[in-house]
């Protein structure tokens, strides 16, 4: 996974469930923290747990 650009914070992944199955990550952001940029290798779900924006970008647009 690639940083965060330096006037982002990193946000904090704490993997809770990895099997051969499923992995689920709960991640932290702070305001204004990025996970940088990555890819993911299979199919993936978000499930915010609190109220605000999360801004993805694919390279191509980006949306809240």
């Amino acid at each position: 996974m690639n940083q965060p650009s330096a006037e982002r914070t990193a946000a904090q992944p704490t993997v809770q469930v990895d099997n051969e199955r499923v992995k689920v990550t709960e991640w932290r952001f702070a305001p204004g923290a990025a996970t940088g940029w990555h890819r993911h290798a299979h199919d993936y779900v978000v499930v915010p747990m609190t109220t605000g924006k999360l801004r993805l970008d694919d390279g191509r647009e980006q949306r809240e």
